[in-house]
């Protein structure tokens, strides 16, 4: 019975196999009837040009070059005709234009296209179904099966390159060429290994080993034969190889058996992409064995020898089939930085990294960062497209800086820096003489060799010279940072304050190497170094600083740091320099601002202490830089230290203020009316003197600073000394005596300079900005008058709970209505000012309602008398002044 469907199912076969014959040779007839048409064609285009040259070679000589007979015709009488000119060669008619092929439709994508991707998907899985269907009906041994199966994925390779090589001699009609050949090789290929993985996973007929070899050996073939199938077949080569090693356990793995497969599996990749120009293909390749990096160092972790090698044997491939090899030829004013190269060296420094930072890696770690470092300054110092793989390399020297495994209190061996066994965290690196050895020597090697490249190359573009610019400038500062952290944990230490200083006169002598090295052709890409060096100089000398100072000390040596890039910036023209000085103001605010006592919470005696000096330095620093840097031009540099300046003695005065009112806590956490109003005169006397400075010198920054301030003004007495703060709401007792005491600090002086802030903006400001202002002097100035009239009748306590009102105190505040009244009502007569008039018949206006309101009611006897006299009087004065002084001149309609 089994030899019956056997035979039924190789009968089947055999007949699929005359189907499909049949149809390849009706679409060779097709093929070879549309080419005997396509002959038939030409052969009667050139027989009618031969019937036209023999007819024009029997015309007239007259009508082969084309005279007209008109033309004779019409030359005037006595005048011989013109002459033809003589020809040699009788004129060819224009060859007809080729039509356009018209597109293809829906019909022919699904006929020409899908039907080819779907017949091999369909011929893969019928291979799979026929195994298959023999296994689940017992009818072959396991050996049969497997070997059917290899001969099915050669019968399709073979059929794949035999098609491919017929395709010159005749073409598929509707078909596009190579589709066929590479489908039924990429369909062979699956099959192939569909058949090797089954001989070793599911019957054990091959051993782990040779498994391994054979999948990976199909894998390499398919990418080999890609160079003649197309890219599918090379993605699914690659696919195959890499996944592989997936598909094959063993109880013993041999991580060295990987390192060496994954080298002659990347080798043909790289080559075929090399030959056939799939840069893709070698990003997947780099890719894939980069990912294969986390297996090989877990396969046995107290062993990462496999994974070191590994590494530096796919970073060196990488660097020469990425970048050495592609870019040679190019020159260097033409190089643009390859991002996708210098990406994937990029992630191999990342994996250099988390490997440097395993335990297992003993006396071999620094050789293993030293070659990938190596590895990638080569690949970029070497190509400049590659530029950023300097930047890879500098990352990696640092990253492995940071992560060094270390030393243990026992000494027993090192320990990973992120799981430590201990309660505190340490930080201090095993082998110091190795890491220190390391430090000094790797870090400035890299920043050495990109500075001779950006030297060599001066015609070098500026995205391409900022790469090594910035790996000279930068790397050996971070490396220094990071070294520092290790051994101080960042504490104070003469020695690398010493090590800094050292630094920063290395960097200034390179800028004045590079000067006299471009003295004669300063290139944008050398100034380009030169101020990148020069402000590496500047940063390391802001690390000795941070190294050898602390709290308040290190605040204003950068500030005054600051001061002196900017004089030097302004002697020697570099610009970077500039904005270096921007770079250091920014890490002062961030140091304020991390700590704003400068020294805790105990600054020192009032006035002389750390904040003057913390805050009022650096004020004065960058005000200075400000003017330095403003010789050269007004930009945004300029802007931003005028800005920092403006904020620094803000805070100097704010915490200052804090200061004395807290009993030297500048940070307590309570708020008093006499600091609400203190902060509303700091803002508005700022406001004030913004404002005159904008008139002087218009600055955004000062148009926008003195608005700043004035807002912040008006909501703190708005919000602070009129509602939270305002002691009548509070039943806070007012300190001091009855006529000097808390409240000419909290209402008065905010008053007058809010007066003040009005009269500088009535002519540079908008109507609304003096109008504003001048409101809230009024309203600060009668809140003063009123809360004073209530201290001398009520004693320090003004709060509503503590007492009523007496008729003295009513009667005051109805006289200081009307005095108030009187006193802007002349003011605004002498200045001619209206606001100062209108704002007088409102003060009357309140006066008039008290009286006959408030007055009516609750004053008796003499005090209503007086009160309604005093009114009266007042009222008939105003009339005759009216009268007397307003009637024949006419007043502003703004506030002047």
């Amino acid at each position: 019975m089994d030899f019956i469907v056997v035979a039924i199912a190789l009968a089947l076969i055999g007949g699929i196999g005359v189907v499909v014959l049949g149809i390849i040779a009706l679409v060779f007839g097709l093929s070879a009837r549309r080419k005997f048409a396509h002959l038939d064609e030409r052969l009667k285009l050139l027989s009618e040009q031969v019937i036209l040259l023999k007819a024009l070679q029997n015309k007239p000589e007259a009508e082969m070059t084309g005279a007209p007979e008109e033309a004779i015709a019409e030359t005037a009488p006595g005048q011989a005709p013109p002459q033809p000119a003589a020809t040699s060669v009788p004129p060819v008619p224009p060859a007809a234009a080729r039509p356009v092929p018209p597109r293809r439709g829906l019909e022919e994508q699904i006929g020409s296209r899908w039907a080819v991707w779907v017949g091999g998907v369909a011929l893969a899985l019928g291979g799979i179904f026929l195994v298959r269907y023999s296994i689940e009906q017992g009818l072959l041994d396991p050996r049969t099966r497997i070997g059917l199966g290899i001969l099915f994925a050669l019968a399709l390779i073979g059929a794949g390159e035999w098609m491919r090589r017929r395709e010159r001699s005749f073409g598929l009609p509707g078909i596009p060429s190579a589709h066929v050949p590479s489908i039924l090789t990429a369909a062979g290929t699956c099959t192939a290994f569909a058949s090797i993985y089954a001989a070793y996973a599911l019957y054990g007929l091959i051993g782990p080993g040779a498994a391994f070899v054979a999948l990976g050996l199909v894998a390499v073939l398919a990418m080999v034969a890609s160079t003649l199938h197309g890219p599918i077949l090379a993605a699914l080569g690659l696919l195959g190889a890499m996944g592989s090693p997936l598909l094959v356990s063993t109880d013993r793995p041999q991580p060295w058996a990987l390192v060496i497969y994954l080298v002659f599996v990347v080798l043909p990749a790289y080559g075929v992409a090399r030959l056939r120009l799939w840069r893709w293909l070698a990003l997947a390749a780099a890719t894939g064995v980069l990912l294969w990096t986390a297996p090989i160092a877990f396969i046995d972790e107290s062993d990462v020898l496999p994974a070191m090698v590994h590494l530096v044997l796919q970073a060196g491939l990488a660097a020469l089939f990425l970048a050495l090899d592609p870019y040679r030829h190019v020159p260097d004013e033409e190089a643009r930085v390859d991002r996708a190269a210098s990406g994937a060296l990029f992630a191999f420094a990342c994996a250099g990294i988390v490997v440097a930072g395993s335990i297992a890696m003993g006396d071999g770690r620094p050789v293993f960062v030293a070659a990938m470092a190596l590895i990638l300054l080569a690949a970029g110092v070497r190509i400049a497209n590659a530029s950023p793989a300097a930047a890879s390399s500098a990352a990696l020297a640092v990253g492995a800086l940071l992560v060094w495994p270390l030393a243990t209190e026992i000494g027993d061996g090192p320990e990973s820096l992120f799981f430590q066994s201990g309660d505190a965290f340490a930080v201090r690196p095993h082998a110091l003489s190795t890491y220190l050895i390391l430090a000094a020597l790797l870090p400035p090697a890299i920043a050495g060799a990109s500075l001779l490249r950006l030297t060599r190359s001066q015609s070098l573009r500026l995205p391409v010279a900022a790469w090594y610019a910035g790996v000279a400038s930068a790397g050996p500062l971070l490396a220094l940072v990071a070294a520092y952290w290790r051994l101080t944990e960042f504490e104070r230490s003469l020695s690398f304050a010493l090590i800094a200083g050292v630094l920063a006169l290395a960097f200034v002598l390179v800028s004045q190497w590079l000067m006299r090295h471009v003295e004669a052709d300063r290139s944008a890409a050398i100034r380009l170094g030169i101020g990148a060096t020069a402000s590496a100089a500047l940063g390391a000398v802001a690390l000795g600083l941070t190294f050898a100072l602390e709290k308040g000390m290190l605040t204003v040596a950068f500030a005054l740091a600051a001061l002196g890039t900017a004089w030097a910036a302004e002697r020697i023209a570099i610009p970077a320099l500039r904005y270096a000085v921007g770079a250091i103001g920014l890490i002062v605010l961030g140091r304020l601002i991390w700590d704003p006592a400068i020294v805790g919470d105990a600054p020192g005696p009032m006035i002389f202490n750390w904040i003057l000096w913390g805050y009022g330095a650096p004020a004065v620093a960058f005000w200075l830089a400000s003017r330095l840097l403003g010789r050269t031009g007004h930009d945004r540099i300029v802007q931003l230290t005028e800005s920092l300046a403006i904020v620094f003695a803000a805070f100097l005065v704010f915490f200052e203020i804090r200061h004395a009112l807290h009993a030297g806590s500048p940070l307590a956490a309570d708020f008093s009316l006499v600091e609400a109003g203190l902060l509303a005169t700091e803002g508005l006397a700022f406001a004030i003197l913004l404002t005159r400075m904008d008139l002087r010198r218009p600055d955004p920054v000062y148009r926008w600073g003195s608005l700043i301030f004035k807002i912040a003004s008006l909501g703190l007495s708005a919000i602070g000394l009129l509602v939270i703060e305002n002691p009548l709401l509070t039943n806070d007792e007012i300190s001091g005596g009855i006529l000097f005491n808390s409240l000419i600090l909290a209402y008065l002086l905010p008053s007058i300079l809010a007066g003040i802030l009005a009269f500088v903006e009535r002519r540079a400001r908008p109507v609304s900005y003096a109008l504003a202002s001048a409101v809230l002097s009024l309203l600060l100035q009668y809140a003063y008058v009123a809360l004073e009239i209530r201290r001398i009748f009520q004693g320090p306590g003004l709060g509503f709970f503590r007492g009523g009102f007496a008729q003295g105190e009513q009667w005051s505040y109805s006289v200081a209505l009307l005095v108030i009244g009187i006193a802007l009502l002349g003011f605004g007569i002498i200045r001619d000012n209206r606001f100062a008039r209108i704002a007088s018949a409102v003060y009357l206006v309140l006066a008039v309602l008290k009286v006959f309101i408030i007055d009516l009611s609750n004053l008796e006897g003499m005090m209503r008398a007086l009160s309604f006299i005093g009114l009266g009087l007042v009222l008939i004065g105003i009339g005759f002044v009216y009268q007397r002084f307003l009637v024949r001149q006419p007043g502003n309609a703004a506030i002047t």
